[in-house]
């Protein structure tokens, strides 16, 4: 029972998601075809209002990206650097992303939804950078893109 009712509210805040109106409002408004009425705790209905404005508020989500170089050591930063300019010229499609994490540079390319978006992609980039692969990653929404690299 309590696996239908996470994914009665999983599948509502799915849709709700994007909208600004409030669910349980929504719900509560009688139509012509019937109504709902929700009896809950108001520490819920709040935990929910909350969630869903701190997804509105991301700028991103989990998708993919291709890793086409990680290094660590002195000249890890320049060459990093090096192949992610290259990369502006030869994807100019893709953006390409110089991340940090200690210790290692690594260049990543494209913000893709889901993997098979990447796989699309990935040939083209295997011809230049034969070590590529597909990685999870914390990607900007396409709308959101910026011009700035």
């Amino acid at each position: 029972m309590k696996t239908i009712f996470t994914l009665f509210f999983v599948s509502i805040l799915s849709i709700v998601y994007g909208q600004k109106k409030d669910i349980f409002h929504e719900l509560n408004t009688p139509t012509d075809t019937g109504s709902v009425v929700i009896i809950q705790d108001a520490t819920i209905r709040q935990a929910i209002k909350d969630y869903i404005k701190a997804k509105a508020e991301e700028k991103g989500m989990q998708g993919y990206r291709i890793q086409i170089y990680f290094g660590t050591g002195h000249s890890a930063r320049k060459k990093a650097t090096n192949i992610r300019n290259k990369c502006i010229t030869q994807f100019e499609n893709q953006k390409p992303h110089l991340i940090y994490q200690t210790p290692y540079f690594k260049v990543r390319i494209g913000d893709f939804r889901t993997k098979s978006e990447a796989l699309k992609i990935m040939n083209d980039i295997k011809t230049i950078y034969p070590s590529a692969f597909i990685v999870k990653d914390y990607i900007e929404f396409p709308e959101l893109k910026t011009n700035e690299n």
